[in-house]
């Protein structure tokens, strides 16, 4: 495979970056075979033909995401060994298969099993993965090149859930499965294969703007890195904002079908939330470019204020889409604005490391968010009392964010 990536960056006048970014972003794309909006779709049909309650159902998405923290160290190491490649290509093979596996779900132990699959990759080599080989192909267009990036995965956050409302109509939830395990392989597999390389140096490339920025590069160790307050102020605010995330966007297609819309419209609003993200990816990361990142990263929480409030009043299919749009632009930032401020904070000598540490935060809140809202509508058949301790968490969060500011590397 790298004598053709050879022939296309010696016959291609584009920097090669672009299509590294193309790479690992079509395999964040295939990464929602395993969101929480493309689970969504699944809880009411195989809760209703399994008999599974929410709670059991959440507890499965949190138990992968326990998973997901054990994992995010070793996985961190593995990047800083630059086997970032390999994890990547290797992902895409154990997400498709078990997808496709979920078709075959009849007790409640084999869904724990493939959901904590699915969802261990999801999080740390699927999503952190990308973000690092972005960051190492691209200095001065960082914000912008992790917006696109994070926009491919809002494309996956359209195109999974969209299918797979359409296959359970037509075909029943289990040939569901069986589709969108066959589309990660198709979609990803190749591209991955030729597009995806570690770093410039990996194809004989210099980094692009190197020599421009190379005396404003910093680079900490993990050990400097913890010892700032900025890393865990961005640690601890990713993690809430992964518990709103997961806290909604699992039980989305369930609180819009309590609230009498239809599976197939519930489906078309997520759709609305998935655009909106992969717009509001591509504002925040050129945000980033121009703004202090404590800015950025405040204004991710005000947006999920204004998404949340409007989201506890929605009782019909406009204000569904409204809301769902507010939701999305904020989760936008939540994806861009956090790798952006890693890499350019404490460099990519050992950012993997860095993720690594820091990535069970993150997994902890969306482990969290999805129990919490299953928990509360079991209790009080109701997500109302969920979503307004969120709006609560984010006013905190909005002043919190303000004391980020970028760390001095003594060694630099």
């Amino acid at each position: 495979m790298k004598s053709i990536s050879n022939s296309i960056k010696e016959k291609s006048n584009v920097y090669f970056g672009w299509y590294a970014l193309a790479g690992v972003g079509l395999v964040q794309l295939v990464s929602n075979a395993a969101g929480s909006l493309n689970l969504s779709m699944f809880v009411v049909p195989m809760s209703d033909e399994l008999g599974f309650s929410r709670t059991l159902f959440s507890g499965a998405v949190s138990l992968g995401s326990i998973f997901a923290a054990i994992f995010s160290i070793p996985f961190g190491l593995l990047f800083d060994l630059k086997k970032t490649r390999q994890v990547l290509i290797l992902s895409v093979v154990f997400m498709g298969i078990a997808t496709f596996a979920m078709s075959y779900v009849s007790e409640w132990i084999l869904l724990y099993v493939l959901v904590t699959i699915t969802r261990m990759f999801f999080s740390t080599p699927m999503m952190v993965g990308g973000s690092i080989i972005t960051a190492k192909w691209f200095i001065t267009n960082r914000g912008r090149a992790n917006g696109i990036l994070y926009a491919f995965h809002s494309i996956g956050m359209v195109v999974f859930p969209v299918l797979a409302g359409i296959f359970i109509v037509h075909y029943g939830w289990r040939s569901a499965w069986s589709y969108l395990g066959f589309i990660v392989i198709i979609i990803a597999l190749l591209p991955s294969l030729i597009f995806i390389y570690e770093e410039p140096e990996s194809l004989g490339i210099k980094l692009k703007n190197y020599e421009k920025v190379k005396n404003n590069l910093v680079n900490f160790s993990l050990g400097e890195a913890a010892r700032t307050k900025s890393l865990w102020i961005i640690a601890i605010g990713t993690g809430v904002l992964y518990f709103f995330h997961s806290g909604i966007n699992t039980h989305q297609a369930a609180f819009l079908q309590d609230r009498d819309i239809s599976l197939g419209l519930s489906s078309l609003v997520i759709s609305f939330n998935a655009i909106s993200t992969g717009l509001g990816s591509i504002i925040w990361g050129l945000i980033c470019d121009r703004v202090k990142i404590k800015y950025a990263f405040s204004g991710v929480f005000a947006s999920s204020m204004v998404a949340l409030l409007t989201l506890i009043y929605t009782f019909d299919v406009y204000m569904a889409i409204l809301a769902s749009i507010f939701f999305g632009f904020a989760m936008g930032g939540m994806l861009a604005v956090p790798a952006v401020a890693y890499a350019n904070f404490y460099g990519t000598d050992s950012l993997g490391k860095i993720r690594g540490i820091t990535h069970p935060v993150t997994t902890a809140g969306a482990a969290s968010g999805v129990m919490v809202s299953g928990i509360i509508f079991d209790v009080y058949s109701s997500y109302t009392s969920a979503f307004w301790i969120y709006f609560l968490m984010s006013i905190f969060m909005l002043f919190f964010s303000l004391f980020l500011d970028k760390p001095r590397n003594e060694m630099n």
